[in-house]
């Protein structure tokens, strides 16, 4: 077999089928403009993590479509030294979204829940 015949019977066919996980990002955010733009380009498999400190007023909507192998996550650049004060709350909608290590502290909401699941 003459060797561009193996590639392209063997090494494309493979490159093809190559996950896409290897492209998923980690996309950290120091405010809420920040947040705002990374969460309109979210795929699956990324991850937005918030900087440390307290995000003060922040009704964050969480909204994307992962997958079971490739969830999106909302995550605090340390545990619980991210906190949401004030007017706050957090709405996720979409599949497959996780969110971790966000600290609820000093806020109050301003619906009758803290945190949905809807847009």
């Amino acid at each position: 077999m003459k060797p561009i015949s193996y590639i392209l019977t063997w090494l494309l066919p493979a490159l093809a089928a190559w996950p896409l996980a290897g492209f998923a990002e980690t996309i950290r955010v120091s405010d809420q403009d920040e947040y705002q733009a990374a969460v309109k380009g979210v795929a699956p498999g990324d991850i937005i993590e918030l900087a440390n400190g307290t995000w003060n007023d922040f009704e964050i909507l969480f909204k994307g479509e992962g997958t079971a192998e490739q969830p999106i996550t909302l995550t605090a650049e340390e545990k619980v030294k991210v906190i949401i004060s004030g007017k706050a709350k957090l709405r996720i909608a979409g599949k497959y979204m996780v969110v971790s290590g966000l600290e609820f502290k000093y806020g109050h909401t301003p619906t009758r829940q803290v945190i949905t699941f809807s847009t």
